[in-house]
């Protein structure tokens, strides 16, 4: 049910230096889903866009059919820093798609209302809009924002706090004013481990970031403020993720959905579960559960008694033990390396002239 893939943690075991480049070679040579990914410096930016055409065999292929999306943050309160103006911008020039989110706190790097937050966060990212639409008027960029609370109890950014649902909805409804793609957050938790509170939180933010109409919905996974990345959690919000899908579909409505002379022809009394209109709509018009489970209470003694997270706990296990990614032709895979290779002499380098 996951539709793109982002990093869920950072790389420790690679000069930190180069851990972002690595994470998108993890990301590349692991799944054929489309990639959001963020860069420390936009020479590391322009270290990724080299291994995407690598990959797609020409700029123009990747710019034609792009796979891969960047992600760049402005300083809330209203700061755009070098950095992120020059990922910004080489985004533009070159067309490629980026994510420009702010990051505030409301209390903390924003004002404490949910509507000054917005007027904050909005005035953010749409100023990183219009740099981008300067550059290159058309240039394909999202609109956004990871928009929460300082706990005052705690003094971090809460990330199971309903104000990141409601406030990550009202943005979504401007964006989708200004019809501009929207950033949104869910699926994550101020918990500490998968339990009744992740589960909770995270069902909470998914299904409102599935309805207020955002585009792409980030942060899956992640626990205790963002400091955690749970493959647990992520397993288990895949599953929150289908509810949520079809609550989004809603009710399609219809003649052959109506079924009204399915209707008239069972008749008071009757059941509809040799209907050939049942045994073409069950299973589309029905959500299945992988995890979830329906038994009575019996079958599922029967079938060992496992509670949710034990069930989760196996099926991430099964996933980690089975998954054979789809590997990419040897050429690519060398053109990766030598991209890799280039960087990590341009890493030794700036720490030489350090020393």
């Amino acid at each position: 049910n996951i539709d793109f893939v982002m990093s869920l943690g950072s790389i420790s075991d690679v000069p930190q230096a180069l851990a972002d480049l690595h994470e998108f070679e993890a990301m590349v040579t692991n799944s054929i889903k489309p990639i959001v990914a963020w860069a420390f410096y936009v020479e590391s930016m322009k270290d990724i866009y080299e291994m995407c055409v690598a990959i797609a065999g020409s700029e123009e292929e990747f710019l034609r059919n792009p796979f891969m999306i960047f992600y760049a943050e402005p300083n809330t309160p209203l700061y755009h820093g070098k950095d992120a103006v020059e990922k910004l911008l080489f985004a533009a020039e070159k067309k490629i798609p980026i994510v420009y989110t702010p990051c505030p706190m409301a209390g903390g790097t924003a004002p404490a209302t949910m509507a000054g937050m917005l007027v904050d966060t909005l005035a953010e990212c749409l100023s990183g809009v219009v740099m981008s639409q300067v550059v290159r008027p058309g240039a394909p960029i999202i609109m956004g924002g990871v928009v929460s609370i300082m706990d005052m109890a705690t003094t971090i950014l809460s990330y199971g706090a309903p104000e990141l649902a409601l406030a990550s909805a009202a943005l979504a409804e401007v964006a989708r004013w200004l019809k501009l793609p929207m950033w949104s957050t869910g699926g994550c938790t101020d918990s500490k481990l998968l339990d009744e509170q992740a589960a909770l939180e995270a069902a909470l933010n998914l299904l409102l970031a599935g309805l207020s109409g955002a585009n792409l919905i980030h942060d899956v996974g992640f626990m205790e403020s963002a400091m955690t990345g749970s493959q647990e959690l992520l397993v288990l919000s895949d599953e929150i993720i289908g509810m949520v899908k079809r609550v989004v579909r809603g009710v399609e409505v219809n003649e052959e959905t109506l079924a009204l002379d399915i209707i008239h022809k069972v008749g008071t009394g009757g059941n509809f579960l040799g209907e050939d209109h049942t045994l073409r709509h069950f299973r589309t018009e029905a959500w299945y559960p992988r995890l979830l489970d329906r038994r009575m209470y019996l079958d599922w003694v029967g079938g060992g008694s496992l509670t949710l997270a034990q069930r989760v706990n196996k099926k991430t296990r099964e996933v980690l033990e089975s998954y054979q990614p789809v590997p990419l032709p040897q050429d690519v895979l060398e053109g990766i390396d030598e991209i890799l290779r280039r960087a990590d002499e341009r890493a030794a380098e700036i720490e030489a002239q350090k020393v």
